[in-house]
């Protein structure tokens, strides 16, 4: 199966585990703000219409990088309020 998709954004895995990728159509303008090898985090507009944003998640399941996990996660919109 062959997808069609105009545009694509690949964090690539960490030694053999993870990766996570995003593919999108024309039409939706999608920014990458921040990514690591659990998220990406987007703003996201379809036809110019109003932003939103959007973060796409691949939790960790090791309960000693959790905490972390979600710190960084609850981080993620500091740098964009403190504008």
């Amino acid at each position: 199966m062959k997808m069609k998709m105009d545009n694509a954004f690949y964090v690539e895995p960490d030694g053999i585990a993870g990766g996570l990728a995003l593919w999108w159509n024309q039409g939706i303008n999608l920014s990458v703000l921040h990514f690591d090898k659990n998220f990406i985090d987007t703003i996201i507009s379809i036809n110019g219409e109003e932003e939103w944003f959007r973060t796409f998640i691949y939790a960790p399941p090791y309960e000693e990088e959790k905490q972390d996990f979600w710190k960084r996660l609850g981080t993620l919109r500091d740098d964009i309020n403190a504008k």
